[in-house]
Order: structure tokens, then sequence, then C-alpha cells
């Protein structure tokens, strides 16, 4: 346990250390005739031992680190141990999906035109020119065998390009459901909880992506956050750059994507 304890230590420090870190930046400066429709990003297809489909769309994805001895461990036994911590964890993610594959029935791009109709925010399709928005759903696994949810978002404007600009945008939902909850059949009621929370996430991404690409989301100051959704069962201490929040919300820039986080289930520190 203690030379666990040292590894995610030594990792820990690599992520909140002085290393020059390059954040997501804001979206390139494009005219106001810019155009914007629904695809799906071939990064939505790209699965691994801790990541898989909970449908058959391939757009509800599902995230879980739990088993074997853990990453240390894997790293301290050398490349036997880190095949067979990482056969371990994939054992226990296909078990996972196996039990919660198709239990999730909501079409991520409905949601996604819902809200863009309600922002006003006008999608075309047909356009090879058009900023290409692929909406998903992300579910992860965290302690005691818990669920949490989030709306999700890919942007690129020209996929496939060296030119292309890709950016992610996450907004983690409130809710916190129990495994066994949702693999025993989704009620109605838990659906509807679902479903409000999943509407809110893409309500509040198109207004993150739509501030994003204006230039409103300046950094007000660097930080290090501790997230069980971002970074389940080991706490890894990350970086990033405090933007634009509200009382219940904190939204961070950071390596990868800008996240959205209930505020009561984030430990933020401000660096000075």
């Amino acid at each position: 346990m203690k030379k666990k304890f040292i590894v995610l230590a030594i990792v820990s420090m690599f992520m909140t250390g002085c290393a020059t870190v390059k954040y997501q930046s804001p979206p390139p400066i494009a005219t106001n005739h810019v155009t914007h429709e629904v695809a799906k990003s071939d990064l939505l297809a790209q699965t691994n031992h801790t990541l898989m489909h909970l449908n058959q769309s391939g757009d509800i994805l599902y995230q879980q680190n739990f088993g074997g001895g853990g990453a240390g461990v894997g790293i301290l036994l050398g490349p036997i141990g880190v095949m067979a911590n990482t056969a371990a964890i994939k054992s226990n993610t296909e078990d996972d999906v196996e039990v919660l594959k198709e239990k999730l029935v909501f079409n991520p791009s409905e949601l996604l035109k819902r809200s863009t109709d309600k922002h006003q925010f006008e999608l075309t399709s047909g356009n090879a020119d058009s900023i290409k928005l692929s909406p998903y759903i992300y579910v992860s696994k965290t302690e005691n065998e818990q669920l949490l949810f989030a709306s999700a978002l890919i942007v690129e404007t020209e996929p496939g390009k060296n030119s292309n600009w890709l950016g992610k945008y996450m907004y983690q939902t409130s809710l916190k459901m129990a495994k066994s909850d949702i693999a025993d059949g989704v009620s109605q009621e838990e659906y509807a909880l679902l479903k409000s929370a999943l509407e809110n996430g893409f309500d509040e991404l198109i207004r993150l992506y739509s501030e994003d690409r204006k230039g409103s989301l300046k950094t007000e100051q660097a930080l290090t956050f501790i997230s069980d959704f971002v970074s389940p069962r080991f706490n890894i201490e990350m970086v990033g750059d405090l933007i634009p929040s509200d009382a219940n919300r904190v939204n961070i820039r950071t390596v990868g994507g800008i996240y959205s986080l209930p505020r009561d289930s984030v430990e933020v520190k401000f660096k000075k």
C-alpha cells in the first residue's frame, strides 16, 4: 500500500508541478456568418479498457477505472503487472456495460437540438464548411458503485484536416445514482430526473461554447482541483484556470476541455 501511495504521489506532483501545460484554447475567431451542424465525431468511436459504449449509437459513453491494484501497482510490477491490471479493469468495465447497456434511452442529438432551439442557436445541415457539434452523454463510476452523469459536446472546425480545432465541453450534472438503480431499469421518476438534468446540461454547454467563441470566458484565477468525476478513484490534484462561474458551479478551463462542475462536488485551491 505504501508503494502504491508513492507512485500516485509522483503522478499527482506531475499533474500539479511547474511543467508547462497547455489548456484548451478558445475556438478560433470566425466571422458572424459561421454555421453549425450536428455531427458525430470519430472520437466517439474510440474506446479502451476504461471507456465503452452504453448504447448501439455509440453516443452514450461509460467510464470506470476500478479493478486490479490500480495504475500504481501495474507500474511497480512492470509490463506483466500493467497487462494484468489493464485486463482486470477491462473485465470490470465489460461487466458493468453488460448490465447498463441500453438502459439510458436518451438521444444526445435531440437533446442538443432542443437546447439550440431554446437559445436561438441556428443549426444547418449539408454544409461542408460548418463547425461540427457532436453531443454525447458521459457516465462515470465513482466510489461505492455510484454513477455520475454529464452532458458533453465535442466541437470541430475542420474534422480530418491538420487545421482542425477541436474542443470538448462537459457539464457534470448534480445527479448521483447507484449503478444497481440503473441496471434494474430506469423508473419514470429516474428518467424524468435524468432528462431534466441532461437537458439543462446541454443548455449550459451551448451557452459556454457561445461565450467561448466570443472570447468572454476570460481566465479569472489559476487553480488546482480534485474531482471524483474528472478523476475518479484516485482523486488526483489537477491544474486549471477558473473561468466565469456562478454560485452553484465551478467552470474550469484545463487540459483537453472545459468542465462545468457542481461547486459542492469539487475541491478547489486557488494559486497565489
